[in-house]
């Protein structure tokens, strides 16, 4: 029978540990997405077999579980933090293993290749007519960069970016099998002790859910936000973000426009 008081009194352990899963999530998704920047820059390199390492390096970080991450790194804290101390002639304790760093490391290693292909496809959709029309006005290439193309990049990458992110908020549930306690890890503690598995699993598939729905929204709402230059009229209602200031000069110059059209970002 389903108990109804062990279902909602289980909300309230699994809601304490909902810091720590968004700990492990934020963190994770803002180290992968470092490590995606400089992979894809790797991958892109002229060099043809630094390319191909990392053409390599890049499959088999695609090609590991997550779990099979987390137990690696798991099993050798102890190992890697003797020898770090040992570097500074210090003395490490096991008492205090950081095994919520480390599982944050094993989920960014996991998503990296993920961002860098993320990033990789935002750049290929930006119309090569772009570097045309703000070389044709002046712009550097680094300044075409930072004010346009990197700019529409963002609004390209967004929906694939949120996809990620809540697929890694749902992956941290696997964190629980190297003991954190985040909410899988407190919702299966909690059965165990009660005996209430239905119960307590109903209620943490609850507030993933809950959790999942406030981030879907918010990324849908940031997406919105960014690709409202996309829309028709938004010259006349919004002022220009920044990576339009090579189409702001076309419509104000009288030299002929090298851009057909803006809209859509296309040319």
């Amino acid at each position: 029978m389903f108990d109804q008081s062990m279902f909602f009194r289980s909300f309230i352990p699994i809601i304490q540990a909902m810091p720590t899963t968004l700990i492990l999530t934020v963190s994770s998704m803002a180290l992968a997405l470092i490590g995606g920047i400089v992979l894809a820059l790797l991958l892109t390199c002229p060099v043809k077999v630094v390319r191909g390492i990392f053409k390599v390096v890049s499959s088999f970080l695609k090609g590991i579980p997550i779990l099979v991450f987390l137990y690696v790194f798991d099993v050798s804290i102890d190992t890697v933090m003797t020898k770090l101390y040992s570097l500074f002639n210090l003395t490490y304790s096991n008492r205090n293993t950081p095994t919520l760093q480390f599982a944050i490391l094993a989920l960014a290693l996991s998503y990296t290749p993920y961002l860098a292909d993320m990033i990789l496809s935002a750049y290929r959709a930006v119309p090569r007519g772009q570097f045309e029309a703000a070389s044709a006005f002046g712009f550097t290439r680094p300044q075409a960069m930072r004010r346009i193309i990197i700019p529409q990049m963002m609004v390209i990458a967004i929906p694939n970016f949120g996809n990620h992110f809540v697929n890694l908020l749902k992956a941290t549930s696997l964190t629980c099998m190297v003991t954190i306690m985040e909410m899988m890890g407190t919702a299966r503690n909690f059965a165990t002790m009660n005996q209430t598995f239905l119960e307590a699993y109903t209620a943490c598939a609850l507030i993933y859910w809950i959790v999942f729905g406030v981030f879907e929204q918010l990324f849908r709402f940031i997406e919105k936000k960014a690709g409202r230059y996309l829309q028709p009229g938004a010259i006349r209602r919004h002022r220009f973000p920044l990576h339009l200031t090579c189409f702001t000069h076309c419509l104000r110059s009288k030299k002929p426009d090298p851009v057909k059209t803006w809209e859509g970002g296309s040319t």
